[in-house]
């Protein structure tokens, strides 16, 4: 537990150094923007610069002028006033001609459009579109924290799981070996290991584990089931929590066929009760009603569903039932006794859904399920017990006392249902004309399927004949046909007539 925090710690902090950096680049670009683009010439530079490339542009002509006043000059003394005079008046057209007022006057208009302040105006944008505040990923926050929340949970709910599957185990190990000759493998299992090196119980998945006990009196095996809570699953451990469920151990033990009775019984609580009558077919079928249990002695939260009066009385007469009762009063779920047990009640609309559906599976497996002239049924006792914590302790440490004493209890239980035989002939013959009345219903179950089978391979046959008929190009052919079904049509409307033999004198 400690290490999930601290690795939820190292994530938060990696996500939030991570959201700071990636905020400092994206404002980077932003401070590049305001100290490169804003940069404005000022207007003395610029008049500067024209003013200078002019005044370049015009000293050659200024020279070749002074060469030619040099040249007059030489001429004579008697003209020097005259070339003065045409010195000065030429310097002064070459002056003229090289200042020009208009040139000036737009190089001055530049300058002073361009001395202006530009004035501009950047737009903000809106928050929420900027996408660099923690408000734009909220909901990647929320996900990544629910699926980091989902992950912690698989694993302390399938940890704490196996802990109690060896708690469990390791509960009633020793009065397994004293009882049984194997434990721990069902024969089917191709395991190398000897019986001493199995030292868990087999897992099914992260919320069942099994264990297979065989080589017992009276019994041909035992199986072990332990029912967990999908800890490992956030969802269903809130439902476990709002529904009030629990972990059940459950313990079914196969009898042998001469070492039973035939009778069914049942002792539930109210909410399993209607739940198990509903849904068994033994319980169902020889169980008429339901009675409270209140009158036996126990609890007024269970009932009781009894074929035979007899035999619900040596089961609830047992002193050392109702000492567990008392010590235990919310720990047994159900007991379930029957020598027909076949399990849950196949539902009418599974039956019809499946028929209406034309040829799902293969001739060879229709003809295999229609073939059985007998009911598969098995003589077994069920208990199922919840495993809850007791006088304020944990689960975990509950587990480690609980599990024996229910299996003390169930070792009990098999040994007085193998000891109770019938007390008058009456009886057994009850029991005997019950099994019967179920075994003509099942026949006529199966010759009722049997017919519908045979109804459908007709007209399915009917049908393709028809087609292969239509598809033909022999008129001939298809007129004998349609003559072939109307008569067959007209004699199937026609009424069924009885024919009666009477005697001549």
């Amino acid at each position: 537990m400690r290490l999930a925090i601290c690795l939820v710690i190292v994530f938060l902090c990696f996500i939030c150094s991570a959201a700071k950096k990636v905020k400092d680049e994206d404002f980077s670009e932003f401070d590049d923007f305001d100290q490169d683009e804003f940069v404005v010439e000022t207007p003395s530079t610029t008049s500067a610069t024209l003013s200078s490339s002019k005044t370049q542009g015009s000293k050659p002509d200024v020279v070749e002028t002074e060469k030619v006043i040099q040249a007059d000059s030489n001429k004579g003394k008697q003209k020097e006033k005259e070339d003065d005079e045409e010195e000065v008046s030429v310097i002064d057209e070459d002056d003229d001609s090289m200042f020009d007022d208009e040139e000036f006057e737009a190089s001055d208009s530049f300058a002073s459009a361009t001395s202006a302040t530009p004035d501009l105006k950047i737009a903000e944008v809106p928050a929420n579109l900027t996408g660099n505040r923690w408000e734009a990923y909220q909901c990647e926050a929320v996900m990544i924290i629910a699926l980091l929340a989902y992950l912690i949970n698989f694993l302390i709910g399938r940890a704490k799981n196996a802990r109690l599957a060896t708690t469990v185990y390791h509960a009633q190990r020793d009065l397994l070996d004293r009882n049984f000759a194997l434990v721990g493998d069902d024969g089917q299992t191709r395991n190398t290991e000897t019986d001493d090196q199995v030292n868990q119980m087999q897992k099914e998945s992260d919320h069942l584990y099994i264990l297979w006990c065989s080589g017992r009196v009276a019994i041909e095996s035992m199986l072990i089931e332990l029912r967990l809570v999908k800890r490992q699953c956030a969802f269903n451990s809130l439902a476990a929590i709002i529904k009030s469920i629990n972990d059940t151990l459950v313990y079914t033990i196969d009898f042998n066929k001469d070492d039973m009775e035939t009778f069914v019984f049942c002792l539930a609580k109210k909410r399993s009760a209607v739940k198990l009558h509903r849904d068994m077919v033994d319980l169902s079928q020889f169980c008429a009603e339901r009675k409270s249990a209140d009158k036996k002695g126990f609890p007024g939260n269970y009932q009781v569903l009894s074929e035979i009066g007899e035999a619900s009385s040596h089961i609830t007469n047992d002193q050392k039932l109702a000492e567990f009762l008392t010590k235990y009063p919310d720990a047994i779920e159900y007991i379930h006794i029957s020598d027909q047990y076949s399990g849950m009640k196949i539902q009418s609309d599974q039956q019809t859904s499946s028929n209406a559906a034309t040829n799902t599976g293969t001739a060879a497996q229709q003809q295999d399920a229609l073939n059985t002239s007998e009911r598969s049924v098995r003589r077994v006792l069920i208990v199922a017990f919840n495993l809850t914590p007791q006088d304020g302790r944990s689960l975990q440490i509950t587990s480690e006392s609980l599990p024996g004493d229910y299996l003390r209890f169930v070792l009990q239980l098999i040994d007085r249902v193998a000891a109770f035989r019938f007390g008058s002939k009456e009886l057994k013959n009850k029991a005997t004309k019950n099994r019967q009345r179920i075994e003509e219903q099942f026949l006529k179950s199966v010759n009722l399927q049997r017919q519908e089978q045979a109804q459908l391979r007709r007209e399915e046959k009917r049908r393709a004949e028809k087609e292969k008929v239509m598809q033909s190009d022999d008129a001939e052919l298809q007129r004998k046909w349609e003559e072939k079904e109307h008569k067959r049509e007209m004699k199937r409307r026609q009424p069924k007539m009885k024919q009666m033999k009477v005697k001549s004198m």
